[in-house]
C-alpha cells in the first residue's frame, strides 16, 4: 500500500505538472496568435477592415471568443459567443493594437485585442491521465495484494500449519520433523524456527529413545541376570555331579600310594578327567583331557567315566595299552566317529595310564598325547606314548598302542598332567611356561609331601600368569610309593 500510495501520488504530481504545462504553453500560444492578430490590424483603417483578421482567429480548434475595442474601450467587433461558467476551463489574453495616424506621425494605441481560448480539452486530458493513474494504481495494489496474500499464504500460512500439526503430534509423543524443502518453503525466520524444533524434536526423540532402550536394556539385563543365575544354578548342581564322578584323592592311600590331586577346571565343569582306584591287587591312575573346556567338556567326561567302568569291571582289562585301544573304539562308537560318514565329530581326548603293581615292583605306562613325568635321584624324565590322540576323526596315521614298563624305584615320584598345567601365559617377556619350567618347580619341591608339591605348584603358576588369565583346564595326579 505505501508504495502504491507512493506511485500514485508520483503520477498525479505528474499529471498535474503536464497539465500546468499545457496551460502555459497554450496561454503562450494565445498571446502569441493575439499579438500577431493586433500587429496584423496595426493599420489606419482597421476598424473597417478587421474581419478576415478575427476570421483566422476561428482556424484554432480552441477558439471561443475575440473582441476588439477602439482606444476609448467602445466595442467595434466581436466574433464567437462569450464564455460563461468557470474561469479555470478558459484562457484569456489581451493585446493591443498600435496604428499609424494619416500624418505619418508614429504608432499610436488604437484599441485592443482580446482573445479566449478553451482549457476544458487540457481539464479532460488532465482528468483522464488521473483517472489511468488511478486505474493502474488499484490494479497494482490488487496485484500486489494478491501477490501477497499468495505469498503468505504459501511461505508463512502453509508452513505454520505444518509446524503446529507437527508440535500437536509430538505432544503425543510422535517424533515428526517439519520439511523445510518442496515449493511451500517457509521464510527465513519461520524457517529458523522450524530448524530450532527440528533439533528439538531429534533431542526430545533421542532422549525418549535412550530412555526407552535403557528401560529395555534393564528388562534384558533382569531376564540375562535370571537366565545366568539358572545356568550358573544347573553348571553348579553339574559341578557336584561331576565332582561325585571323580574319585577322591584318598582312593589308594590305603594301598600304600601317597597320592595329590590338582584340578581346576577352567570354568565352573571341565573338560579334564582322573581316575584312581585299586583293582586286583593294581593300582590304577588314570588322567585325561578331553576336547574343550566347560560344558562341552564335561560331557565328554561322562562319557570316559562311563566307558572306564565297563573297561575295567565288566570287561576287566588291565594292561595300559589294552585300556587305551578299548577307550578308543568305545569313544569312536559313542561319538559315532566309526561310520563313514560328512559330518563326523571332531572330537576326542588325551589320556595316560599308569598300572602299578606293588608286588612284582613295577609300573606299566600307556599313554595317547599325554606323557609321564618321573621325578627320581637321577634328575627328572619324561615318557611319552604315542602322539595321537584317542577319538577324533580317524586319519589311517595313527600310532599303535604300546606300554612302557618301569620298576619302582624308592624315592621317586610320578606325575600325569594335562597341557594345561603347562600352558600358562605371562612372565616378562610374555611367554608359555612350558613343560620344563613345570619340571623344575615340581624339582626344586621334591622334599616337600606331595599336598606341599601341589600348593608350591599353584603359587608358582599364578606368580607366572600375573594379570594373565587361565586358557585351559588343568589337573595333575601324584603318586609315589610309600617307604615301608
Amino acid at each position: 500500500p505505501v508504495i502504491a500510495a507512493v506511485v500514485l501520488l508520483t503520477q498525479v504530481v505528474i499529471a498535474w505538472v503536464n497539465y500546468g504545462d499545457q496551460i502555459r504553453l497554450t496561454g503562450e500560444r494565445a498571446q502569441m496568435m493575439a499579438d500577431m492578430t493586433a500587429r496584423a490590424l496595426a493599420r489606419p483603417d482597421w476598424p473597417a477592415s478587421f474581419g478576415p483578421q478575427l476570421q483566422a482567429l476561428t482556424l484554432d480548434p480552441a477558439f471561443r471568443f475575440a473582441v476588439l475595442r477602439d482606444a476609448s474601450g467602445a466595442v467595434i467587433g466581436r466574433l464567437g459567443e462569450e464564455p460563461r461558467g468557470r474561469s479555470f476551463e478558459r484562457i484569456q489574453v489581451s493585446s493591443e493594437i498600435e496604428a499609424g495616424n494619416r500624418d505619418g506621425s508614429g504608432p499610436q494605441p488604437a484599441g485592443s485585442l482580446t482573445l479566449v481560448l478553451s482549457a476544458e480539452a487540457l481539464r479532460a486530458n488532465a482528468e483522464k491521465q488521473v483517472v489511468m493513474v488511478l486505474g493502474a494504481s488499484l490494479a497494482l495494489i490488487l496485484a500486489f495484494a494478491l501477490a501477497l496474500r499468495l505469498a503468505v499464504a504459501r511461505h508463512v500460512l502453509a508452513p505454520l500449519a505444518r509446524l503446529l500439526a507437527a508440535m500437536g503430534r509430538v505432544e503425543r509423543k510422535e517424533w515428526v520433523t517439519v520439511d523445510l524443502a518442496g515449493h511451500r518453503r517457509p521464510s527465513r525466520e519461520i524457517a529458523d524456527v522450524s530448524a530450532a524444533f527440528n533439533r528439538m524434536v531429534e533431542g526430545l526423540r533421542s532422549g525418549d529413545e535412550a530412555r526407552h532402550l535403557l528401560a529395555e536394556l534393564e528388562r534384558a539385563h533382569a531376564r540375562l541376570a535370571e537366565a545366568n543365575g539358572l545356568v550358573m544354578e544347573s553348571l553348579h548342581y553339574a559341578r557336584r555331579i561331576q565332582r561325585a564322578v571323580l574319585p577322591g584323592p584318598g582312593s589308594l592311600r590305603e594301598s600304600g600310594l601317597e597320592v595329590a590331586v590338582l584340578w581346576e577346571p577352567l570354568h565352573v565343569v571341565g573338560g579334564d578327567y582322573f581316575w584312581i582306584e585299586e583293582i586286583d591287587g593294581l593300582r590304577i591312575v588314570v588322567v585325561a583331557d578331553c576336547t574343550g573346556h566347560g560344558v562341552p567338556g564335561a560331557f565328554l567326561t561322562l562319557i570316559v567315566a562311563t566307558a572306564l567302568d565297563r573297561i575295567l569291571h565288566d570287561r576287566g582289562l588291565r594292561r595300559p595299552d589294552a585300556i587305551l585301544a578299548a577307550l578308543d573304539g568305545t569313544v569312536r562308537a559313542r561319538l559315532r566317529q566309526d561310520r563313514e560318514e560328512s559330518d563326523l565329530s571332531d572330537e576326542g581326548l588325551d589320556c595316560g595310564i599308569c598300572v602299578l603293581d606293588r608286588a612284582a615292583g613295577t609300573l606299566d605306562f600307556a599313554g595317547a598325547g599325554l606323557a609321564l613325568t618321573v621325578l627320581s635321584a637321577d634328575g627328572v624324565a619324561r615318557i611319552k606314548g604315542r602322539r595321537h590322540g584317542l577319538g577324533y576323526r580317524p586319519t589311517g596315521r595313527e600310532e599303535p598302542f604300546s606300554t612302557v614298563s618301569l620298576p619302582l624305584g624308592d624315592g621317586a615320584t610320578y606325575y600325569l598332567m594335562t597341557d594345561g598345567v603347562s600352558d600358562q601365559m605371562g612372565g616378562t617377556p610374555r611367554r608359555l611356561l612350558g613343560y620344563r619350567a613345570v619340571a623344575e618347580i615340581l624339582a626344586r619341591h621334591r622334599g616337600l609331601p606331595l599336598d606341599g608339591q601341589m600348593a608350591a605348584l599353584e603359587a608358582a603358576l599364578a606368580a607366572h600368569r600375573g594379570a594373565e588369565p587361565r586358557r585351559d583346564d588343568m589337573t595333575l595326579v601324584a603318586f609315589r610309593p610309600e617307604a615301608g
